[in-house]
């Protein structure tokens, strides 16, 4: 990736740049103006160099993304190979550093947008008090707090634990809006973190953002996991347990070798479609107040233009139909996800430009059903700035957490990247007790660390799904009997 930024009243010969890989990036600043270009290399890993139009023909148009104030819009251009011509003799070698989120970044907050809708979500520009480095705290003489699949809870257990959160939401609800626990600022963090107001240190207009990269998956746990100790405090019951949505089982097993839950989940909890309880959106589509109608997992939502201003438009397949596809995403998305840079993410360092392009850069964890969750369920769920305001959201990616955990049990090397720009990524949130914390990507790679665990569910109706044309993991039985594998030894 090359950036190139041009400085109003400075010529092309005032360019400055630097590499990093996969794509061209040219920046124009001018009048409060800023386009972006992105584009793949010209060069071809087999053939050598390409013309512009052998390049395109095959790799389609670019984004330009216009930004004024922070309102994004994605058009389709060509530049002419003179461009790139001229772009390609100002190319150095960029340094490699861990992002770092400091005080100054919060100091430099400016207004992000996603998906061409603007984003006016800082938090306060002074932050209060010292900053304190988060470590976890297990102790091992505890019991595991077990995150349980909602679709098994059941008698006084479910009743106890949908007042309890309900309450739990009322209370968020209720907060003044400048305390950073309140409901209205639990969503504005997740939206200053994911639509580019954070401007990186020492740079005048590289923006961050935690998704569609590899930061996706850790951020979301820190943010999770600190939203659980905020619900925690204000019942005050340090046993509460943000339990899992568990859309991805669509097989009910009759008996089962392994305690725990085998109940396909893949329709919308219940829970949250009570219009008089804290737990109510209304602001969601048609799908999420059906009952009979399971999660679409496989919907593409990579290819949808939200700018087109229709909503995305979800097939009606027959409940086996629908069945048989969430399996074939699920081992598309997991399984057959054998590297942390297809089911994590791209690297993203201090000094990378931002591909806000789920195609390029993030990992099918985040594609592949996260975002297509998001979609299905729809109104404020479809944009970074609004989806925390659903409650569902942390439920959602309460089982998100719970599927990257699976990943590494599947074995045969997966593993969480070893770089160091990954592990010693800093990021400040503000803990239960209203004290910023400095938390870095390192501190919650292991959920057992944090006091959590989850509950058995019926995984192996994807793992093992049957049709798929890739490489069946090891501890899957060989023997199949029906669409999908069932045997407990899927899951290990």
């Amino acid at each position: 990736m090359i950036l190139f930024s041009l400085l109003p009243g400075q010529d092309i010969g005032a360019l400055s740049a630097s590499r990093h890989v996969g794509s061209t990036i040219l920046e124009r600043l001018a009048d409060g103006f800023s386009y972006e270009c992105t584009c793949e290399s010209f060069v071809d890993s087999g053939s050598g160099s390409k013309s512009a139009d052998e390049h395109f023909s095959s790799w389609g148009a670019h984004q330009l993304t216009y930004l004024r104030e922070g309102f994004m819009m994605v058009l389709s251009t060509r530049l002419p190979l003179i461009v790139q011509c001229l772009l390609s003799l100002f190319v150095t070698t960029s340094l490699s550093a861990p992002i770092i989120i400091t005080r100054e970044t919060f100091k430099t907050c400016r207004r992000g947008a996603f998906n061409g809708v603007p984003a006016d979500c800082c938090p306060p520009k002074f932050i209060q008090g010292p900053i304190v480095d988060f470590s976890p705290k297990y102790n091992p003489s505890k019991p595991l707090r077990v995150r349980k699949a909602l679709q098994c809870l059941t008698g006084k257990e479910l009743t106890i634990y949908t007042e309890k959160l309900q309450r739990g939401y009322a209370l968020m609800r209720a907060l003044p809006d400048d305390d950073p626990r309140s409901f209205k600022r639990q969503n504005e963090i997740h939206c200053a973190y994911g639509t580019g107001p954070f401007i990186q240190n020492a740079s005048a207009n590289l923006t961050l953002d935690i998704h569609l990269n590899w930061f996706f998956l850790p951020w979301h746990r820190m943010f999770i996991y600190f939203h659980e100790k905020i619900l925690q405090t204000l019942l005050k019951d340090p046993n509460f347990t943000l339990h899992f949505w568990n859309f991805d089982s669509s097989v009910t097993l009759s008996t089962s070798e392994r305690p725990g839950c085998f109940k396909a989940g893949h329709f919308f909890p219940p829970m949250y479609l009570d219009p008089s309880k804290s737990t109510f959106e209304p602001n969601r589509t048609y799908r999420a107040f059906e009952p009979s109608r399971p999660v679409d997992l496989s919907f593409d939502a990579t290819q949808w233009n939200p700018l087109g201003g229709v909503p995305p438009v979800f097939p009606n397949y027959t409940l086996e139909e629908q069945v048989w596809r969430n399996g074939a995403t699920m081992y598309k998305s997991v399984v057959s996800s054998s590297n942390a840079s297809s089911f994590i993410g791209k690297p993203f360092r201090a000094g990378d430009v931002q591909i806000v392009d789920p195609t390029i850069a993030a990992g099918n964890s985040e594609k592949w059903p996260h975002i297509s969750v998001h979609m299905w369920i729809g109104g404020l769920m479809y944009l970074a700035q609004t989806s925390p305001r659903d409650p569902i959201f942390y439920h959602l990616h309460a089982n998100v957490e719970r599927i990257w955990d699976l990943w590494h049990k599947l074995g045969d090397g997966r593993a969480d990247p070893s770089d160091p720009d990954w592990l010693d990524a800093e990021f400040l949130i503000w803990d239960e007790k209203k004290v910023m914390r400095r938390v870095k990507v390192r501190n919650v790679l292991d959920i057992k660390t944090l006091g959590d665990t989850f509950e058995n569910v019926n995984d192996a109706s994807w793992i093992c799904f049957q049709n798929s044309t890739s490489t069946t993991p090891s501890n899957c039985s060989s023997t199949k009997t029906s669409m999908y594998q069932s045997r407990s030894d899927c899951h290990k």
